[in-house]
């Protein structure tokens, strides 16, 4: 009987290891593809004051933070982000606005709305 306990205490310690190492594998997978969406679009090169030229010119500042923005309107703020982006650097350092653009959109598509449902729901 002692031992039968002790067994379980075992069994439960090792499901619990074992659903550590689960979860961390899965963080570490969520990180990895964050990680390599950031570098493929090229969005680490955004700064700030590209994204509030962006959400002025799209009028997001007046926007109410219930509402929900459609997926061609969350284009078209991509858009204004990577191509006034590409106004500011350098011609030796243009970049591959189309690529980025859908990349970055594709990514937060699948993320956010994982249903494929329109539209996407705008997140402050």
């Amino acid at each position: 009987m002692i031992e039968e306990s002790g067994k379980r205490r075992r069994t439960m310690a090792e499901k619990r290891q074992l659903f550590m190492e689960m979860r961390k594998s899965h963080i570490l997978r969520s990180h990895c593809l964050v990680a390599f969406c950031e570098k493929s679009s090229l969005i680490h090169l955004v700064d700030i004051w590209n994204m509030i030229e962006a959400f002025r010119d799209n009028g997001l500042n007046t926007l109410d933070h219930n509402a929900e923005i459609n997926v061609s309107r969350l284009e078209t703020i991509i858009s204004s982000i990577y191509y006034q982006l590409n106004k500011r650097l350098p011609s030796t350092h243009q970049i591959s606005v189309e690529q980025s653009i859908s990349l970055l959109l594709n990514f937060m598509i699948a993320a956010y709305d994982r249903l494929v449902t329109l539209p996407v729901a705008f997140l402050c």
